[in-house]
């Protein structure tokens, strides 16, 4: 399955943001290993157009990007989230409307259970799924995130909806394996004392406590013990600029920086399209 954490990290605080950190490990049902780069971490981009003076919607009035991740099946979050991109970024309005977070939610809700009662069927009761939207809503102003997970209603599995909403420091929303142990233990990470003293402590371990839960999903990448939750770390960041997945950097040969995605080094054919430079910012 996977592993992902959502928390709000209030680093900058004229700029709080929703953290997010996965694994990139991607199993069989028979829990054996398929692909060690899977994606699971997407930006979902609103775009909405008005009438020009041609009279064609041409006018972009309002272009914003979500996060979107999934844990379990596979194929249905990958699928679901590549239909809903040129449906969500392909909107229109005569009076320029700009949709909410809950609007898109409402959306994307909607859309996974037309998606999950179309295949339900020839899937096994405990085929598990869920699946998350995040970000700044440019509405409310606000952080918020919409857990989207089945429910059994009297024999009957359902996708449902949970919002997370107006995050805060020190929340967080968990999907994928082990719920109760991970879930615990990044409560606890992030319910300790946050005094100077433990901020200087844990970031001369390298670890500052605002990043807390991508340290316990990297832990748990590396321990063999969790087998469904392995391969590389991917990273996000949601605010009120919109979603952005963010390459790691790490120190190689020579004192030469190391960016890599989904735990595949950024080489020299991979780093530019012509001129233009992939990845910007990286994250060591």
């Amino acid at each position: 399955m996977t592993a992902i954490a959502i928390w709000c990290n209030h680093e900058i605080e004229e700029n709080p943001r929703l953290w997010i950190a996965a694994d990139s490990l991607v199993s069989t049902s028979a829990g054996s290993k398929l692909i060690n780069d899977g994606a699971k971490i997407f930006a979902l981009p609103i775009v909405c157009r008005s009438a020009g003076k041609n009279g064609f919607f041409t006018e972009r009035y309002y272009e914003h990007t979500y996060g979107y991740c999934f844990a379990g099946d596979t194929l249905l979050g990958q699928n679901a989230y590549l239909s809903l991109v040129p449906l969500l970024s392909n909107l229109f309005s005569s009076t320029s409307y700009i949709p909410s977070s809950a609007d898109v939610a409402r959306y994307v809700h909607t859309y996974l259970s037309h998606t999950y009662d179309d295949c339900k069927a020839g899937r096994a009761e405990n085929s598990g799924f869920e699946a998350a939207l995040f970000g700044h809503c440019s509405i409310t102003n606000t952080l918020s995130a919409y857990h989207f997970f089945l429910k059994n209603e009297n024999g009957v599995f359902e996708v449902t909806s949970k919002l997370h909403d107006n995050m805060q420091e020190r929340e967080f929303l968990y999907l994928g394996d082990s719920k109760v142990h991970m879930s615990s233990q990044i409560k606890a990470a992030l319910a300790a004392d946050s005094t100077p003293m433990a901020e200087w402590e844990a970031r001369s371990k390298g670890r500052r406590l605002s990043r807390i839960p991508r340290y316990i999903i990297q832990d748990h990448i590396n321990d063999e013990s969790f087998p469904t939750i392995g391969g590389s770390l991917q990273l996000g960041i949601a605010d009120r600029f919109g979603f952005r997945a963010f390459p790691l950097c790490k120190p190689g040969v020579n004192g030469e920086a190391v960016i890599s995605y989904l735990g595949r080094e950024l080489t020299q054919d991979l780093q530019y399209v012509g001129r233009a430079l992939v990845g910007g910012e990286a994250m060591a």
